[in-house]
């Protein structure tokens, strides 16, 4: 399995689409077996599925994010994690456990902004 987590200034961000980076983890047995920090490609719900897919991961992690970006990951099979804060370590071998729950944090977008109405910890 492989876990994409959207990572700021080395915690989990607050926004999916507005995350600078993306760790990946590669899990087996229940254990992290490797992880890599990728820069993301951009800012925006719209390319992030395709680039988090192209690396193959399986599950999303993220403080927030958007129901266009949700159903994008899930149209690629992709699970979807949001209401997560902290270490994006922590957040993995929390979700590798079972003890991770997902709070269906979707961020509304009001006015075509691209405010989110939650303030996580990507600084919105």
């Amino acid at each position: 399995m492989k876990i994409a987590v959207a990572v700021e200034n080395g915690m989990v961000c607050g926004h999916f689409g507005h995350s600078p980076s993306f760790s990946f983890y590669e899990v087996q047995d229940g254990k992290i077996i490797s992880s890599e920090n990728i820069q993301s490609p951009g800012a925006g719900h719209g390319i992030l599925p395709d680039f988090i897919a192209s690396h193959g991961a399986n599950v999303v992690i993220a403080g927030g994010m958007g129901a266009g970006a949700v159903n994008g990951c899930n149209a690629r099979d992709m699970q979807v994690v949001t209401g997560v804060a902290g270490n994006p370590d922590e957040a993995v071998l929390l979700f590798i456990k079972g003890e991770l729950v997902s709070s269906s944090s979707v961020c509304s977008h009001h006015g075509g902004s691209n405010s989110c109405s939650h303030h996580g910890s990507c600084g919105h």
